[in-house]
């Protein structure tokens, strides 16, 4: 239990790691760019958030191939392993790909909240 606490606060700081370099990196570009307006930061936001969750939609989807594919499915089983050390890997196959697609996913959802809050909070209407 202790272990996949600490891996899901490893996830977490990584998570918010990310968006705060992402973050760092639209604020420099808008500085570089001059950009007054606070809908630019926002549109930027948007835009970050918005490629991140689609990496994170084909990182699932590209997988699906390799999964499906009775080549690599036969060189998996044709090993000296047994069937439950072939069920661990296949099984933590899988839950890396999805890990790294809640990964992207919740990444590009906070920068989507960012993006809201710039728009909702500093922009008059």
């Amino acid at each position: 239990m202790e272990k996949k606490n600490n891996h899901f606060y490893r996830l977490i700081r990584l998570i918010l790691g990310v968006t705060l370099a992402i973050s760092a990196l639209i604020v420099f570009i808008g500085y570089i760019y001059r950009w007054n307006e606070p809908v630019q930061f926002s549109n930027a936001f948007f835009a970050a958030g918005a490629i991140i969750i689609v990496l994170g939609v084909f990182s699932v989807t590209g997988g699906f191939a390799q999964r499906a594919n009775f080549n690599t499915t036969y060189a998996e089983s044709a090993g000296q392993t047994d069937l439950t050390e072939r069920s661990q890997h296949i099984a933590a196959h899988i839950t890396q790909r999805h890990g790294s697609t809640i990964f992207l996913l919740v990444t590009g959802l906070l920068l989507i909240g960012i993006a809201i809050a710039i728009r909702k909070f500093l922009i008059i209407q």
